[in-house]
């Protein structure tokens, strides 16, 4: 992450560069987030959001908004429906540069989530926000 983090937008950067966002000890790494909603792939709206909490039920959610959005590309493993569950969590996620600011992939247990936008913004929040 070292050499790609200064050619990501300032969001990007921040919330790839956090000390415990791969951390897997850490109380706010993203591994094992489940989404509780996702945006339409077929509309790509200019911002979009998306919120993931935490199965047991942890006092925060991580909301990540989505501006200047390029693309949206969601992929259910046996290209059916994307089912939002529990089990459904936060395999790993990965921010690149892209010409348009960045990518960001969710790979979750059995879909993928790909956005293309120019930045993106993450923030934890209670839960009850």
């Amino acid at each position: 992450m070292p050499e790609l983090a200064p050619a990501l937008p300032p969001g990007a950067r921040a919330f790839a560069t956090h000390p415990e966002h791969y951390d897997f000890s850490a109380p706010r790494c993203v591994k094992d987030l489940r989404p509780l909603a996702l945006p339409t792939a077929d509309a790509a709206p200019e911002h979009c959001e998306i919120r993931f909490a935490w199965s047991g039920g942890q006092d925060e959610v991580l909301a990540i908004r989505y501006s200047g959005v390029r693309l949206i590309e969601i992929t259910a493993d046996d290209d059916g429906d994307v089912e939002l569950s529990d089990y459904n969590s936060v395999r790993l996620d990965e921010i690149l540069p892209h010409e348009a600011g960045c990518s960001h992939e969710l790979r979750l247990t059995t879909a993928t989530v790909r956005i293309v936008c120019a930045d993106l913004v993450a923030q934890w929040a209670p839960t009850s926000e």
